[in-house]
């Protein structure tokens, strides 16, 4: 979803086995991950294109965005993905544990949130986490962390939606429970300085992992899940530490919408009303 679509894949199909290749511990500014495979990945297999071939009906419809929508530069027609998909919101990468993925979600992020306001889409912003990346200390970094993201989503104001931890990374030398206790912190200083609850985004793996770090107290923070597979149709199964309970689903990365100029873009549904999408964003 974040560095590419097909990254998630990867992250989605593995057992949470480190890979002997990465024996480093990372430090700051020496970033390295130990979440994907090193052995040859499964031939991917595509996902439903759109919201009617997962088995939706009415529902509220949602995209998630970042740089690698913007091709050679390009504009997203916000205003014909309203008309023609009916799209309620937008989620859209603010900001990075890195650098260079920073410096690229600074440059989108200001100009697809006014342009997708402009049209009366509902607005929200994640942060992609590399824990560990800023500061060798493990809550010193995450509130670090917190602290730009914060800053680079205009402060996740009321009227956006509350801020995402995209939780994808699994740092080469952490275990399972530093990864927890990062996250937490990550999230109780979002909330400290937002004054709103933030949400999480995460996969079945990752989910799995905090669940064995003993982390069930995460499920105060509203679950934004990513699970693809078209023959789940229009209900997720998650049952791990949200037991069911999720407020966005991200279902395929391989939507394909006239007005966003790449062939693949994540799609979403919200677990509820439109009346209650922005009763969230007003909360």
């Amino acid at each position: 979803m974040r560095r590419s679509s097909l990254i998630l894949a990867l992250i989605i199909s593995i057992s949470g086995v480190i890979s002997p290749a990465f024996a480093a511990n990372s430090a700051p500014g020496n970033y390295k991950s130990c979440s994907y495979p090193k052995s040859k990945p499964a031939p991917y297999k595509a996902n439903a294109k759109s919201w009617k071939a997962q088995g939706f009906g009415d529902v509220v419809r949602g995209i998630d965005i970042s740089m690698w929508q913007h091709p050679n530069g390009k504009p997203i027609n916000f205003a014909k993905l309203k008309k023609d998909q009916k799209l309620k919101f937008v989620i859209i990468k603010a900001s990075d544990g890195g650098t260079r993925g920073n410096e690229n979600a600074k440059k989108w992020f200001a100009s697809d949130r006014t342009a997708a306001k402009a049209e009366g889409l509902i607005v929200g912003a994640y942060h992609y986490a590399l824990p560990g990346n800023l500061h060798k200390n493990t809550i010193k970094d995450a509130k670090l962390q917190a602290a730009r993201a914060v800053k680079q989503a205009k402060g996740a104001k009321i009227g956006d939606l509350p801020l995402t931890l995209d939780m994808e990374e699994l740092p080469c030398g952490w275990t399972i429970n530093r990864l927890a206790k990062w996250t937490r912190a990550f999230l109780v200083e979002t909330e400290r300085l937002t004054g709103r609850t933030p949400m999480i985004y995460a996969n079945g793996t990752f989910i799995q992992r905090l669940e064995d770090a003993g982390a069930s107290d995460l499920a105060r923070y509203p679950l934004w899940l990513a699970k693809w597979g078209p023959k789940l149709g229009p209900v997720p199964v998650e049952k791990r530490i949200w037991k069911g309970e999720w407020k966005f689903w991200q279902f395929t990365s391989d939507g394909k919408l006239a007005g966003v100029p790449t062939s693949r873009t994540d799609l979403n549904v919200f677990n509820g009303t439109l009346a209650e999408l922005k009763a969230f964003a007003n909360s």
